[in-house]
């Protein structure tokens, strides 16, 4: 058995990416022979590789746990890959894709063939990314003339398969764009992506009631790369992840427990009564031994299945935690925040946060509910301006069966009710249609709700937090907002500064190191002249997937000029970029940033609504509402 898995995949040697080369390569020929022998047909027409709308409906529902763990990594790999006219992936393990965000691709022969619904399988597309992924089991980027069938020869397309606990095969997550614009690093981004889908879930369906933690180095425990063996109170071995199975050198292509379920002292030399007594603090690494000798480091950690009334996306592991101790990082105007908002905490006081777009005001609203008494319970968010308006009130208040055209059969718990004993979150509160301001009035005063289709008043009890970039006075003035809600959601009002004004940029930058797992990591002297500065329109949100992109791409060394994406280098290079003087003032009004902040965009990106919305963190709905109050559109 290997005794070492001593190498993130974001930490591997040159050796080893030759090594992947030769595997890609020999796997690409390998599906080029299958395809022969089973005669597919290289100029098959792409309407008979798209399934029905009635059969992608059903393919959606079975994989809804699926897409709730794998919509968060897909929007920020989307973010990081933004203006590369790319597409991010998301297909089942058929090979039929359930999801795609991005800008697309320019071959008009290829483009429906990337919808929800085409068949990307081996059998129905030969070679590609994501047919020959899910064969090997192995990462894969296809290019160009590797692709079997032609009219697929203009892609650049990277996939990586996503697996389950136990090994099972669920989907894959591919980035698919143009030849002619090949990006580089596509696929380690996609494998981080990848990996990110797996530990959530992993964590969300795995079952075991301790959890064993473990890697041959102690700094790669809690990252992305530890092992994590599930045990039941007898100690038998009831779920591992693949990194886990990869250190314990076992096979990577069968289901290991699909049998016998080995024991823990079947696996590691020591006895499971004793591993328990000196691993009674979960905050204390031990030194552990397989049977071979091998030895590895490893955490004790409690693990328990999700209550049965709750819904799998609230129990999901949150990579991005972070507490106000840690976010108190010595900028005056935060801290003060961060004071105001301890001395209500758990008075039952409203909290209205603002701020720019990407300022963190959803990580500050997770790090309040944290310090709160209802850390244990359900934090739900809402962000108010991404729903659709005719979905919106189903999702706030949820329906019962029969409610409206299209509603499951069973109906749907709201957002407010799963969030009853936690905290509610609504995000972009600002953009909530007038005629559900009344509806969420009445069920702050009643502290009730009733679900559509329904007659039953349902009690709640929740925090209650809300957020925007808007200037709300404005709007209850001009007769967009409701001056009833506006002092309901308004007990305690905190502004948070925008990453241009903060004085705490070189902590910042080590926090989201350390939530990124990634706390080594060390930046040049010219990339942290380029971050000091930097106008940062996107604010935090903009730095966090700045730093993330560029963590994957250094390979874990130091940051340099060379790891910083060109789109951002020609934002702070560019014509675009106005000098300091130009940015608003700390005094300026929150509209007046926030209309500074789109023309500036709109500038830099010639009117790409879809680049501006992605760099502002705006819907594509609420960017064209803004752009029509300032007439740009």
């Amino acid at each position: 058995m290997p005794n070492q898995y001593s190498s993130s995949p974001a930490q591997m040697p040159q050796a080893a990416l030759r090594d992947d080369q030769r595997a890609i390569a020999e796997a690409i020929a390998r599906s080029w022979r299958r395809c022969m022998v089973k005669g597919v047909d290289e100029q098959a027409p792409a309407e008979d590789q798209i399934i029905t709308a009635e059969a992608l409906a059903h393919r959606l529902e079975k994989n809804r746990l699926l897409l709730t763990h794998a919509d968060p990594e897909m929007i920020t790999l989307s973010e990081q890959i933004a203006h590369t006219r790319s597409l991010v992936i998301l297909t089942d393990s058929d090979g039929v894709i359930l999801r795609t965000m991005g800008e697309g691709v320019d071959a008009n022969e290829v483009r429906a063939s990337l919808l929800p619904g085409a068949s990307w399988s081996e059998e129905h597309r030969g070679t590609n990314a994501i047919g020959t992924a899910l064969v090997e089991r192995l990462p894969i980027s296809v290019q160009g003339a590797e692709h079997f069938m032609a009219y697929h020869r203009s892609l650049s397309c990277s996939a990586v398969p996503i697996f389950a606990a136990n090994n099972h095969l669920v989907a894959t997550l591919d980035v698919s764009n143009d030849l002619n614009a090949p990006q580089q690093h596509t696929l380690a981004l996609v494998k981080m992506a990848a990996q990110m889908v797996e530990n959530r879930l992993f964590h969300a369906t795995a079952e075991g009631e301790i959890g064993v933690h473990f890697h041959a180095r102690p700094e790669f425990i809690g990252t992305l790369w530890e092992g994590v063996a599930l045990f039941d109170a007898q100690g038998q071995l009831q779920a591992i992840n693949r990194s886990g199975q990869f250190q314990f050198g076992l096979p990577l292509d069968q289901d290991l427990l699909s049998s016998r379920r080995p024991s823990f002292e079947a696996i590691f030399d020591e006895s499971w009564l004793a591993f328990k007594q000196r691993a009674g603090s979960t905050a204390v690494l031990s030194p552990l031994r397989l049977r071979n000798g091998a030895r590895l480091f490893a955490k004790a950690s409690a693990k328990h299945a999700p209550s049965p009334g709750r819904t799998p996306v609230l129990d999901q592991p949150r990579e991005s935690a972070a507490s106000l101790a840690m976010l108190d990082s010595g900028d005056p105007q935060l801290s003060l925040a961060i004071k105001q908002v301890k001395q209500v905490l758990d008075r039952d006081i409203p909290i209205l946060i603002l701020g720019e777009t990407g300022a963190g005001k959803e990580l500050f609203s997770r790090a309040i509910h944290d310090a709160s008494a209802r850390k244990q319970q359900p934090f739900v968010a809402v962000n108010c301006a991404a729903l659709p308006e005719g979905l919106i009130e189903a999702e706030l208040f949820g329906y019962e069966e029969g409610a409206y055209t299209g509603a499951k059969r069973k109906g749907n718990i709201g957002k407010i009710q799963q969030a009853d004993g936690g905290t509610l979150f609504l995000d972009e509160i600002g953009d909530m249609p007038l005629t559900l301001q009344a509806r969420l009035l009445r069920v702050l005063q009643d502290r009730s709700v009733t679900p559509l289709g329904s007659s039953k008043s349902i009690p709640v009890n929740f925090m209650l937090l809300s957020a925007t970039n808007q200037a709300l006075k404005e709007k209850v003035a001009a007769g967009e907002f409701r001056s009833d809600l506006y002092y309901r959601i308004n007990g305690l009002t905190v502004q948070l500064p925008a990453l241009r004004q903060r004085q705490d940029l070189a902590r910042l930058i080590q926090m989201i190191l350390q939530i990124e797992q990634a706390p080594q990591v060390t930046l040049s002297a010219s990339v942290m002249a380029i971050f000091t500065r930097h106008p940062w329109p996107g604010n935090i949100r903009q730095l966090h997937n700045v730093l993330r992109t560029a963590v994957a791409l250094a390979d874990g060394g130091e940051i340099g000029r060379e790891h910083l994406t060109q789109d951002f280098i020609d934002e702070w290079d560019g014509p675009a970029h106005a000098p300091a003087t130009a940015l608003p003032s700390a005094n300026e009004s929150l509209k007046s940033q926030s209309e500074a902040a789109i023309r500036q965009a709109m500038r830099q990106h010639s009117g790409n609504i879809s680049a501006v919305a992605r760099q502002l963190g705006l819907s594509r709905n609420t960017l064209y509402r803004r752009l029509k109050d300032l007439e740009l559109n």
